[in-house]
């Protein structure tokens, strides 16, 4: 017994350093920002890496001069639906937002690994703060097809406690280059889409998608936030090497007007190289592009706005 009690003890100071170093030092976790966020922000904005541009450097700041309104970006790096509904459901747990923009990737839909799995990645999992929120709401996940192994991770700190990266800078390594504008690396562009599409597209991947960008909505919409989708703007050879997924189109339609929210397209929008510091995020030059062209309208008055 003595020895358990001590083991406990250990483990109990373990769990609690570890998420006392995590809140001093991390950043980019979308869980974390949540926990360090004010009660109400204008908007929050979701997506995958594409969406992350929003919230690099002075870009905040630079949309909040812009439209008046405030954002908080809560993206992950290779996030499907899934990741976007449980940052939904944790934000709208104890904060409130007018609006959600959420910025769409069909290869969110074309494989389960973007979803499910991505959570407990060794560059996600970890870097969640300990909260009996997200635990509630994790363990909801588990019969949606979250694995209870994830979910006990991150509830007994396992995960957190034995982040080997812990010391490591938290940024994404494509913030660096914000400010860069690269020649078009065409094997570049090449792996990035065998990456991002790594097999034929998975159609249960598809419907359960569906399923929780449905339910992201709805929740947002009986919060009293209005929702809006936009395909971010992309290179235009790197569009064109884009393999289809069968069914996409076809179902964001049919939610789109199922549940009133609008499809803003964008995609052609930025189709210039030196819109992009890589082979297809934005870079500083291409945001403003960006918010000049449409995104600044949508979200200063997305009442009124008929982009």
């Amino acid at each position: 017994m003595a020895f358990l009690a001590i083991g406990a003890a250990l483990y109990s100071a373990l769990f609690f350093w570890s998420d006392a170093n995590l809140r001093r030092h991390a950043t980019q976790n979308p869980f974390l920002r949540i926990a360090a966020a004010p009660a109400e922000v204008d908007w929050i904005i979701l997506g995958a890496s594409h969406a992350l541009p929003l919230g690099f450097s002075d870009m905040p700041e630079t949309i909040r001069q812009g439209t008046g309104q405030t954002t908080l970006t809560l993206a992950v790096p290779g996030g499907g639906p899934f990741l976007m509904r449980l940052i939904a459901e944790r934000w709208f747990a104890d904060h409130s937002a007018s609006g959600v923009l959420i910025v769409l990737d069909d290869f969110g839909f074309a494989d389960r690994r973007w979803n499910e799995p991505r959570l407990a990645d060794s560059d996600v999992l970890p870097k969640m703060p300990a909260d009996r929120t997200t635990a509630a709401i994790l363990a909801h996940a588990v019969p949606r097809g979250l694995p209870w192994q994830t979910w006990a991770a991150y509830a007994t700190g396992f995960a957190r406690i034995n982040d080997r990266s812990r010391l490591a800078p938290d940024t994404w390594d494509g913030e660096a280059k914000f400010d860069s504008a690269p020649r078009p690396n065409a094997a570049a562009a090449e792996a990035r889409i065998a990456f991002l599409y790594p097999g034929p597209p998975d159609p249960e991947a598809l419907d359960s998608g569906f399923a929780d960008l449905a339910a992201l909505i709805e929740l947002s919409q009986a919060k009293g936030a209005r929702v809006m989708i936009v395909r971010p703007p992309l290179p235009q050879a790197f569009r064109s090497a884009l393999p289809d997924v069968p069914g996409f189109d076809s179902q964001l339609a049919l939610l789109s007007r199922r549940l009133a929210v609008p499809v803003i397209d964008h995609s052609a929008l930025l189709p210039d190289a030196r819109n992009f510091f890589d082979a297809d995020h934005l870079n500083r030059t291409g945001v403003s592009g960006w918010l000049d062209a449409g995104l600044r309208d949508m979200l200063a008055a997305p009442d009124d706005s008929d982009q």
